[in-house]
């Protein structure tokens, strides 16, 4: 009787490595999935934060450029801003400095004059101001990871008292409306 009560002892520390074996495999098991859900949260997070200042990057040419041809008309003229500009979509390089900050592997723009037929508009009646869509610019920004890419597009209206204070950026008021389209 003796020797059946440590065969006993035997078979239950057996079972109770086994049952502890299992229980370590399903913790492990469990370990493992939570720091695979916390690389997978971890990657989303980064993917987000390189989106949002590629975006940001894109807005800040956007506003950049807009500044731009609003300086250019107020001093040069709607009509000799708008033949300045480029025909074709112009890339913008980064300065090493810049380039290190931003996100954006590549930045370009492009400028759709629509003055020609806003300073074609004629006036009935001098009390009513003229009011037109003077651009629209579009903003391309590429960033460095694959599959990031933001583009967003301004449209600059203007309302003047007549076209030859529109040409001299003469504006009685500046209204803009920006979309995002990418």
């Amino acid at each position: 009787m003796a020797g059946d009560a440590g065969g006993s002892g035997s078979q239950q520390s057996g079972s109770v490595l086994l049952l502890a074996l299992i229980l370590m495999t399903v913790m492990a098991r469990m370990a493992l999935s939570a720091v695979d859900a916390a690389l997978l949260g971890t990657s989303l997070a980064l993917n987000y934060r390189h989106h949002e200042r590629t975006f940001h990057d894109a807005e800040a040419l956007l506003v950049a450029v807009d500044s731009a041809l609003l300086a250019g008309i107020r001093t040069h003229g709607l009509q000799v801003t708008l033949d300045t500009l480029p025909l074709s979509r112009t890339d913008i390089r980064m300065p090493p400095a810049a380039g290190e900050s931003a996100l954006a592997a590549r930045l370009r723009y492009r400028v759709h004059a629509t003055g020609d037929e806003f300073l074609s508009a004629r006036v009935a009646d001098a009390v009513t101001p003229v009011c037109g869509l003077l651009y629209r610019l579009e903003v391309q920004a590429t960033g460095v990871q694959p599959g990031s890419q933001v583009t967003l597009s301004l449209q600059r209206q203007a309302c003047c008292t007549d076209a030859p204070a529109c040409d001299a950026g003469d504006f009685l008021s500046l209204d803009r409306a920006w979309h995002r389209l990418e």
